[in-house]
């Protein structure tokens, strides 16, 4: 497999669902340590240690900002508001699944953000990073 060189600032970008009351949602990060990442912001709050991503992508951080934004601004009315703020996390009413997510991502992905990859399972949530052109 050829390696991948970016020339930028790189982040991810992920989809999980939450283990303990099935909701779905998504984020972006530019951390160095993404298994650190999701311990601290997902394992330990949610106290379970069976969450994981369930897809993880990796590029330029430009192109991973642009398609949070992107998602948000198609699927903005199908985001979970809690108080007033609306958040990362799908609301259950729309049933919204991981595929249909995955879909629209890796859709985007394809037609307008090439330097995005998909992360292999078996690397999550990290050995040396393996890719996939999505």
């Amino acid at each position: 497999m050829p390696k991948i060189k970016l020339s930028e600032k790189c982040g991810w970008f992920y989809i999980l669902k939450l283990r303990h009351n099935n909701i779905w949602g998504f984020g972006i990060t530019s951390s160095k340590n993404i298994k650190n990442y999701l311990q601290k912001r997902y394992i330990n709050p949610g106290a379970n240690k069976d969450q994981v991503f369930d897809n993880l992508y990796y590029g330029k951080l430009s192109q991973i900002r642009a398609l949070e934004t992107h998602l948000k601004n198609e699927w903005g009315d199908k985001l979970l508001i809690l108080f007033t703020d609306k958040l990362e996390w799908f609301d259950a009413e729309h049933n919204i699944t991981g595929d249909q997510i995955v879909k629209f991502v890796e859709g985007r992905c394809k037609t307008s953000y090439p330097e995005i990859y998909r992360v292999k399972r078996n690397f999550y949530p990290l050995a040396p990073l393996m890719f996939l052109k999505i």
